[in-house]
């Protein structure tokens, strides 16, 4: 569902917790303050945190999450949920989309908050100081010490040097595909994107670049259609063929959303798939400008053992 204006949030039903990442953002506080809710719940940090007041409930984390804001959902026994992934860092929100699963939480809405622009265009900065690549937890498969036919596939996003991080820590793999955002946020975004990716080109490799039919195309805005393509590139090219693959989501919220969409009912922890990030010592919150359209997405995940 789309909205054309964050006024419009105000007519949703009630949901019992909206869950968001308390940032330095409009398009991140300005859809609270509107969307109907029983409480919100801020993910924040000790250095950038709300004032804890009645009807707001403060989650304290570091890099990634030890489970308690599902836990505390649990006793809560709230069952109406709603997520606004806006301002979330990739790795919380995977791993929160995995602990919402385990803990039995497999329906409930999500938001995402489209900018008017990125600040410096092709040039903003989205992270700084990288630490490691690795795979993100919750998201990891049976690997087989054969690399012989490995596949990398990455959702290229402006960050260039994430993407460069992530294809050296991976070089061994014989094959490395870009998922890209098309049709973009906005039309000048999609340019900027592949200007920011071709500067990965030696890490990638210029197959990427010289033949662009090879790589995946998917609505940046879409989480369900980067899940269906994701599902179609994997059987169009015999999933069995390759021996270990990653996933890295660097674009997009609603992207890296539709990966891990696709990765849990795939239940690429049965096969050899992981899902890999680029982990950095910081994450530059503030790198937008304005609010475009807002969207909502209904979220269903697959039941532990079905």
């Amino acid at each position: 569902m789309k909205y054309d204006s964050v006024d419009n949030l105000s007519g949703l039903e009630e949901y019992d917790c909206l869950i968001s990442s308390y940032v330095e953002a409009d398009r991140v506080r300005e859809p609270a303050v509107r969307i109907p809710c029983k409480e919100i719940w801020w993910v924040c940090t000790e250095l950038n945190k709300p004032e804890e007041k009645e009807g707001i409930r403060l989650f304290q984390i570091t890099s990634e999450f030890d489970g308690g804001i599902c836990e505390a959902l649990k006793q809560a026994g709230y069952k109406r949920l709603c997520i606004d992934i806006t301002g979330f860092v990739i790795p919380q929100l995977l791993l929160l989309l995995r602990f919402l699963q385990i803990k039995g939480f497999n329906s409930f809405d999500t938001i995402y908050t489209e900018p008017n622009k990125y600040k410096y265009n092709e040039n903003t900065q989205f992270s700084d100081t990288p630490l490691e690549v690795r795979q993100i937890l919750g998201y990891g498969g049976q690997h087989v010490s054969d690399m012989k036919n490995d596949l990398l596939v990455i959702a290229a996003g402006y960050d260039h040097s994430r993407i460069i991080d992530v294809a050296s820590a991976k070089k061994s793999a014989k094959k490395k595909v870009l998922l890209f955002g098309f049709p973009p946020t906005s039309p000048g975004m999609f340019q900027e994107n592949i200007l920011r990716a071709y500067q990965a080109e030696t890490a990638i490799g210029t197959d990427c670049f010289k033949n662009m039919d090879m790589n995946i195309f998917a609505p940046a805005n879409d989480p369900f259609s980067t899940a269906q393509a994701l599902r179609d590139y994997m059987n169009r090219k015999r999933r069995n063929d390759f021996t270990n693959v990653y996933f890295s989501p660097l674009a997009s919220k609603p992207q890296a959303l539709g990966m891990a969409l696709f990765y849990m009912w795939e239940k690429g922890w049965e096969k050899q798939w992981s899902i890999i990030y680029p982990f950095c010592n910081k994450y530059i919150d503030d790198t937008t400008t304005g609010i475009s359209r807002i969207w909502r997405y209904e979220v269903e995940l697959p039941e532990l053992g079905s």
